[in-house]
């Protein structure tokens, strides 16, 4: 990594925050903390959810029809959750709360499902495969994983989200106002929700000088520093100026990180 080059953007856009007049409009600020917030609160209803259905699930009374209603239960109410599912110690998907998904019944999570796990977790890709066939589209997302102690050993309750239906519905639930540009985005600075992918995209050449840095190097910056402002250039917009904060959060093992322009 080159990271005399990375400190001399950091700086440069530490420069254009300076020189810039923020006493404008915060809005953008208070939005990025709202957003930040939603995102929290959204993770931690269906935090709030797992630990309920896991509870249920863990009763040794419990009969096998009665689990895929406990996993509906977990998607009725939230439309970033495409479905959930119950993992034997196997490593087998048991039972799965849509109908429309019961192909995946049967099917053997990915090699590196950490079968001993005993803490809840957010996994990048999902631990099962769409059987070859089934008419399923992947959608891009990732899953909550819970363990399940029993008395057979030890199960686990994914929840499957749907990235995009996931920052979309964290959002509306900040209550973003339409003319904002917000970017969510993982660790790993994978945009997983945008609200304008042609802004989002919009960067010049690598050969063409800006006046101010671009999105490309903003997205950058939110990737090294936990939290901060910017000012930045959309290329090629008739000369549109926007200044933006950004902010992460942790949740397990997870980072999410939010970016508000106005």
């Amino acid at each position: 990594m080159n990271y005399p080059f990375l400190l001399f953007v950091m700086a440069a856009l530490i420069v254009q925050v300076a020189g810039a007049d923020m006493s404008d409009s915060e809005n953008y600020v208070t939005h990025c903390l709202s957003f930040r917030q939603a995102i929290l609160g959204s993770l931690m209803d269906i935090d709030e959810k797992a630990a309920t259905i896991s509870l249920q699930l863990a009763n040794p009374g419990i009969r096998s029809e009665d689990i895929p209603p406990l996993l509906s239960s977990i998607t009725s109410d939230n439309p970033a959750i495409v479905f959930a599912a119950l993992i034997s110690p196997e490593g087998i998907i048991s039972h799965i709360s849509d109908e429309s998904y019961t192909s995946l019944i049967g099917t053997r999570v990915l090699y590196d499902f950490p079968y001993d796990q005993q803490r809840p977790g957010i996994f990048n890709q999902s631990v099962y495969e769409i059987p070859f066939g089934t008419g399923h589209i992947t959608s891009s997302g990732r899953d909550v994983v819970w363990p399940v102690r029993t008395g057979q050993g030890i199960l686990h309750l994914m929840i499957h989200l749907n990235d995009e239906n996931f920052g979309e519905v964290a959002a509306k639930r900040a209550g973003l106002n339409p003319d904002e540009f917000a970017v969510l985005m993982d660790n790993d600075g994978n945009v997983l929700w945008c609200s304008d992918y042609d802004e989002l995209n919009s960067v010049p050449p690598d050969n063409v000088l800006t006046e101010f840095p671009t999105f490309r190097d903003v997205k950058d910056l939110v990737r090294y520093a936990w939290t901060g402002r910017t000012v930045y250039d959309v290329w090629n917009s008739t000369g549109i100026v926007r200044t933006g904060a950004w902010s992460a959060v942790l949740v397990y093992d997870q980072v999410y990180r939010v970016f508000v322009a106005g």
